[in-house]
């Protein structure tokens, strides 16, 4: 599990196992989000399982699964409200981190200027450039579906 922080209170990361709850305990963390849908890989642990673990350390878990090329805005409106009343920080992954990362990305797009999301995101290692609406850096935009 590799930490990539977005902002000192959002960390994103590939898929977790149920051992890595008690190092996020340690590291301080208050609540996880799973973007991950169960039976994306074979071998990959539920939610229900790792919510369990999460739950029997005090931690609280979310589980939003998304699908990263048909997020909606409903996804994002979902995520803000989750994001908006979790207890911070929080640490978030789906099967790489990038869903996770569009999700706070897209949320925070009213709220910081698109250069900057771009500039935090790339700093934790995801490239989210093709979210830029125009060349300006005035909108983030949910992403075009195939």
């Amino acid at each position: 599990m590799k930490l990539n922080k977005v902002i000192e209170e959002y960390v994103v990361s590939d898929q977790i196992n149920a051992q890595d709850i008690s190092v996020l305990k340690q590291h301080g963390f208050k609540t996880i989000f799973c973007n991950r849908p169960d039976s994306e890989e074979t071998n990959q642990p539920t939610a229900e399982e790792l919510q369990k673990v999460a739950d029997s350390l005090g931690l609280k878990f979310v589980h939003q699964p998304v699908i990263g090329n048909a997020i909606s805005q409903k996804d994002v409106d979902d995520f803000t409200n989750y994001y908006e009343n979790a207890e911070k920080p929080i640490f978030a992954y789906c099967r790489t981190g990038t869903r996770s990362t569009m999700l706070w990305a897209l949320s925070e797009s009213t709220k910081r200027k698109s250069s900057e999301i771009i500039n935090l995101t790339s700093a934790a290692g995801y490239d989210l450039s093709h979210l830029i609406k125009s060349v300006s850096y005035t909108h983030l935009t949910l992403p075009t579906k195939a």
